[in-house]
Parts: C-alpha cells; sequence; structure tokens
C-alpha cells in the first residue's frame, strides 16, 4: 500500500491553547512540502435584531468580530505556522461542527486535524464536543488532538464523583 500524501488539511480553531494541540500536531507530524492548510475559525451566528437600531449595532459588532477574528488568525499562522506552505484563513459564522464539515466537503479536504478540549462528564454532557459532532458527521477522516495538559490529567474517581455531585466539598 502506498502512503497517501494529504494535500488539504483542515485545522479548526476556537483561538484558545488547548486549540493549537491540533496546529502544532500538523507542523511535527506532516510532510507539508506539497500540502495546503486551511485554518477555520467559526464566529457564532449574528443575532436577528428587532430593530434598525439594535441591527446596525449588531451589524457593527459583527464586523468588529471578524475584524479580530482576522487579527488572531494572522498572528496564529506566524506563530505556528511560518514554516509551512500554503496556508490559507478563513472565518465563518453558523454552528462550529456543522461549517468545519460543510467546509471540508466543500474543498474536498483530505483531513480534518482538531483539538479536544477535554471535558468530562456533566460538562461534557451539557457542552458537547465540537470534535465529537466533527467526527460524527464529516466524510472525511478527523484526527483528534488532546493537549498536553489534557493528556497529562488523569481523571480520578474523585473527580467522576465531583463532578455528578457525588461528594459534597467541604
Amino acid at each position: 500500500m502506498t502512503a497517501k500524501i494529504l494535500r488539504k488539511i483542515l485545522v479548526p480553531t476556537d483561538f484558545s491553547k488547548l486549540s493549537f494541540a491540533a496546529i502544532d500536531y500538523v507542523t511535527a507530524g506532516f510532510e507539508l512540502e506539497e500540502s495546503k492548510i486551511y485554518l477555520l475559525h467559526v464566529l457564532d451566528k449574528i443575532p436577528p435584531g428587532k430593530t434598525k437600531k439594535v441591527k446596525k449595532s449588531s451589524e457593527k459588532s459583527s464586523r468588529d468580530d471578524e475584524k479580530d477574528a482576522f487579527r488572531k488568525m494572522n498572528s496564529l499562522a506566524s506563530q505556528h505556522l511560518s514554516e509551512c506552505g500554503e496556508v490559507e484563513k478563513i472565518i465563518r459564522r453558523g454552528d462550529s461542527y456543522r461549517e468545519i464539515v460543510k467546509f471540508a466537503q466543500e474543498e474536498d479536504v483530505d483531513i480534518i486535524v482538531i483539538s479536544t478540549h477535554g471535558r468530562t462528564g456533566i460538562l461534557h454532557a451539557l457542552m458537547g464536543s465540537v470534535a465529537e459532532k466533527v467526527i460524527r458527521y464529516s466524510t472525511v477522516p478527523v484526527l483528534t488532538v488532546k493537549h498536553e495538559k489534557v493528556q497529562m490529567k488523569l481523571m480520578e474517581q474523585e473527580d467522576v464523583d465531583e463532578q455528578l455531585h457525588l461528594r459534597l466539598k467541604v
């Protein structure tokens, strides 16, 4: 079997330090000479405005969010991906997992490399997991990467009990 060259790699980010693990994994673990990296950030949907004044304020805030996201994206790319070949920076709006899966299909990417935040128990159940949903709905392979801090923190029975409120804090 011949090795497949990954020409299109999608790396979603929420700009958290934990999300940088996926970027660092890509730069350390893949041959990138012939690859294109898509760095994707998804902003929340624009809430519909009830009045013109609220709508204009919302649109200005939306533009500010996009400018801020592009500034962060450029900084992230220059700090973590400066040694890579082609890097395309994309900002989308909507549900994170849906936009990630949709973009991967539109661009026919070879792999999605996404960080997990390591949430467990009640917090995971309430918030869900973008990475988990991407895995569930993606038609392309997904590689999940845990940040070193998450890898080092093993769940102990005490942690589980606390998450499930089985143990009272004194």
